[in-house]
């Protein structure tokens, strides 16, 4: 009895897959009509509530060389690969001068700005170094994804012209001043040396006697043999005057060097203050007008941003299938629970 009773119940708790599917098929206009809601909704939320954004893309290829030329030497950059130099792109300064040119509010944080640009490499390389880059640049309309696209990558470039610089102008000035602190050290010293053998000079007599000498040749039986002379000059007196004049040159030398490098030092220092003008008015013309531009046919845009004919997001149609989908569901759901959850409950009420 009480395995006939259990198997009865067994039987009334499963549910049968053709009755479950007339349940869904006697509720299908409910169900068509929540899966169309559903999609309605939620396409014109994307098409309404949605900002759509679009992306206006950069192809940058970069080659930048191992060193920067100027007139007063070689700078080895820092910077060793292309990837690293790409990167800059979304460093704080260039957002930061990208937001006041845009005219955005002063307010904006730096990570939305960065949040909208997006970096990918291409499989191009040179020397096994990629040096192709495309960035994406994202804004709530064309024109703007276009100007955001062009006034980054304007003041990229800036921002590694004026980078590139400052490190070469401190550089050659950190160089020249510890060049100028040894010469002014090398000067003294030499000044030294040349006081003391001025003091020895004037103490060293310029000729010395032959008496000794013509004494000792008078013992000699050969006499005849010497021509003898009264006064000689002194050869201690010629070796230290001719150190005089190599320390004189020496000197000349060390000095012409200081001047060198006082006048490099004021020329370093006045394109320091300028380059600091330039980024404060933030024009660099002026300091490239100095300097040669290290990023100049080392850094190409192939063509400028154009504006985007269609946006990238939202999708609308693909956003309102997934509505429908998740409506479809959240009918089925419904229709079950209401038919075999409630239904029991109120024929059990009625009994």
């Amino acid at each position: 009895m009480d395995e006939k009773h259990q198997s009865g119940h067994m039987v009334e708790d499963e549910i049968d897959l053709r009755e479950l599917f007339m349940v869904l098929w006697k509720k299908k206009v409910v169900i068509v009509c929540i899966i169309l809601i559903a999609a309605i909704l939620t396409g014109l939320a994307s098409a309404l509530f949605i900002t759509p954004v679009y992306h206006s893309r950069l192809r940058i290829i970069i080659n930048m060389p191992e060193s920067y030329t100027t007139k007063y030497g070689n700078y080895a950059l820092p910077i060793t690969t292309n990837e690293q130099y790409i990167d800059l792109i979304t460093s704080n300064d260039v957002i930061r001068k990208t937001i006041e040119d845009m005219g955005y509010d002063e307010n904006i944080a730096i990570e939305t700005i960065r949040e909208r640009i997006q970096i990918e490499a291409s499989d191009t390389k040179t020397n096994g170094s990629q040096n192709t880059f495309f960035v994406n640049v994202a804004a709530d309309n064309p024109a703007e994804a276009k100007k955001l696209a062009k006034t980054l990558y304007n003041n990229f470039i800036d921002f590694l012209d004026a980078l590139i610089i400052e490190g070469a102008l401190n550089y050659y000035i950190n160089k020249l001043s510890v060049a100028l602190q040894a010469g002014e050290v090398s000067l003294a010293s030499a000044k030294e040396i040349l006081a003391k053998n001025e003091e020895l000079l004037a103490a060293t007599p310029q000729t010395i006697s032959q008496k000794e000498a013509i004494q000792e040749l008078n013992e000699s039986d050969n006499i005849s043999d010497y021509l003898i002379f009264d006064r000689i000059i002194n050869p201690n007196y010629t070796k230290i005057e001719n150190d005089i004049i190599e320390n004189k040159q020496n000197i000349n030398n060390i000095e012409n060097s200081i001047s060198l490098y006082n006048e490099q030092l004021a020329e370093l220092n006045e394109l320091k203050e300028l380059l600091d003008s330039c980024r404060e008015t933030g024009d660099l013309s002026p300091i490239l007008a100095e300097l040669v531009s290290p990023t100049d046919t080392n850094i190409y845009l192939p063509s400028e941003p154009i504006e985007p004919s269609r946006k990238t997001s939202p999708h609308n149609a693909r956003n309102a299938v997934i509505g429908a989908l998740l409506g479809g569901m959240m009918a089925v759901v419904v229709v079950l629970i209401k038919e075999y959850w409630f239904k029991p409950r109120e024929a059990a009420e009625n009994i």
